[in-house]
């Protein structure tokens, strides 16, 4: 899983902690429209990026606001009609899509992938232990890392589920754990999800999703987009995902992946009115019978009888006897994204961004504490970023008085150990070894019982070609916390090359 996937997820297990509101008092309304706005304003004044967010309360949009970049090259600023890939956000449709062959009569939940998909090599995986990531398929992303050589290295190559479900099927990998057994989000899973959709519909996952769900409820703005790296005349609002480069003032296009042609787990393209669209017709059933929602929207069961706490698409945010309350998070290249439903409630919110998951925790937890009736509070400033932009400015002694100057000042400064050793990390990937070597000594020196520290420290010391003083922290690491075996192996192996 990237590390954009598991930044949404770790948004989306803090959203348990939600308190559902249902006062919908005009005045309170008012209130909140005032702070959400407020809020935006003063992240916008800071260069802060927010996506497009809505917010609405007993079915009525009490906000929407637009802010950031929906392109950069050219530079174009988002609006709201700006289409962002949803990412796993997508996996409610497919769930949905499930569903309505269901209704149709074309399969059930408890039968066999193998009767669907008779290539598929596993015989006791139902469709109910796809929608409910209890089904044990190992990760696609992980088996494709490391099995997928591309022919032309100046090709660009987008995959998507038929290449993969061949090479995967031809490598007849092993479960990563027995069906049934343990809950593991699984991407493949809903990528296999899609591929029945296709095998039962006779029709591309695109198609089926466009006639049976997007049109019925007027989702005009969104489609499962057929990827194309260059900016597409037929999609003049798509967005495109970007990030801050270290030294804070260039951007970077983070939207191509080669896995990006996969449907089912992600793959949406969509528009905050129109996902607005689509959690008011959940929630007022104009889309599918009360029944077939109500089964969609309880836990998923272990084996031993353990709810999962996920439907058929849907994080489950609520305990049998309360309001219904679901939600997913989506991660994926440059977007992060979030969808909200308070169904017995009909209010909600969604958070759609481009920029990395720059600055996303805070949005989310605005908003959230907004909705609670609560004052919103601005980012701290990150010391390593301001480090880094010192860095390339002037010089990293400069950065490294900056945080000698600021670092007791927990207030308006966030500060971490993790992320100085981020920094660290990040100018190695950029050829700034003795810069990096300057961040990691700072970090031994600013927390020398942190036995990480010293670890990274030897790694930047060996690719300064420095591998007596790098076994020296190696040692020092696995000393202090022999948990840490990276630490050990990598003495082991210095050892061993010092010898010869």
């Amino acid at each position: 899983m990237t590390l954009l996937k598991k930044l949404a997820l770790v948004c989306l297990i803090s959203a348990y902690f939600f308190s559902c509101k249902t006062d919908t008092n005009a005045i309170i309304s008012v209130d909140k429209k005032t702070e959400y706005a407020q809020f935006v304003k003063a992240m916008k004044a800071e260069g802060i990026a927010t996506g497009n967010i809505l917010v609405y309360e007993d079915g009525a949009i009490v906000f929407k606001s637009s802010n950031g970049l929906r392109s950069i090259d050219p530079i174009d600023s988002l609006d709201l009609n700006s289409q962002f890939r949803l990412a796993s956000v997508s996996k409610q449709f497919t769930g949905m899509a499930i569903m309505k062959l269901k209704e149709a009569g074309k399969l059930e939940y408890d039968q066999n992938v193998n009767t669907i998909l008779t290539d598929f090599p596993y015989d006791n995986i139902t469709v109910r232990h796809l929608l409910h990531h209890t089904s044990g398929l190992a990760d696609y992303e992980r088996f494709m890392r490391h099995n997928f050589i591309p022919e032309d290295s100046t090709k660009t190559y987008i995959l998507g589920n038929d290449e993969i479900l061949k090479m995967m099927y031809a490598e007849n990998l092993d479960l990563d754990f027995p069906t049934g057994d343990k809950w593991a989000y699984s991407n493949t899973g809903y990528m296999v999800l899609a591929s029945i959709v296709e095998k039962l519909s006779g029709q591309h996952f695109s198609e089926f999703l466009k006639d049976n769900i997007f049109d019925p409820i007027g989702m005009t703005n969104t489609s499962l987009y057929k990827y194309q790296v260059d900016a597409d005349a037929n999609m003049p609002n798509r967005v495109f995902g970007h990030r801050l480069s270290l030294n804070q003032k260039d951007y970077i296009a983070d939207d191509y992946h080669n896995l990006n042609g996969v449907r089912g787990d992600g793959g949406i393209y969509s528009t905050v009115d129109d996902l607005y669209r689509w959690n008011m017709a959940l929630v007022n059933y104009g889309i599918i019978s009360k029944d077939y929602l109500d089964e969609a929207w309880i836990s998923g069961k272990t084996n031993d009888g353990k709810d999962t706490g996920y439907g058929f698409g849907w994080f489950l945010d609520y305990d049998p006897g309360e309001p219904k309350v679901v939600n997913h998070s989506g991660g994926w290249v440059g977007f992060v994204t979030f969808l909200h439903n308070e169904v017995d409630a009909k209010s909600g919110f969604i958070i759609l961004t481009n920029n990395s998951g720059e600055n996303f925790s805070s949005v989310f937890g605005n908003i959230r504490a907004i909705r609670d009736g609560k004052t919103y509070q601005m980012p701290k400033k990150s010391v390593y970023k301001e480090m880094a932009k010192r860095i390339y400015d002037t010089n990293v002694k400069d950065a490294i008085g900056f945080y000698h100057k600021v670092k007791a000042d927990t207030i308006a400064y966030d500060i971490s150990e993790g992320d100085t050793n981020r920094l660290g990390y990040l100018l190695l990937n950029e050829d700034k070894v003795d810069e990096a070597l300057a961040v990691f000594r700072l970090n031994t020196e600013e927390f020398p019982k942190s036995a990480n520290t010293y670890d990274s420290y030897g790694d930047a010391l060996l690719m300064k070609g420095d591998s007596l003083k790098a076994l020296e922290n190696f040692r020092a690491c696995f000393a202090m916390d022999s948990t840490l075996t990276y630490a050990k192996d990598k003495t082991e192996a210095l050892e061993i090359a010092l010898k010869k």
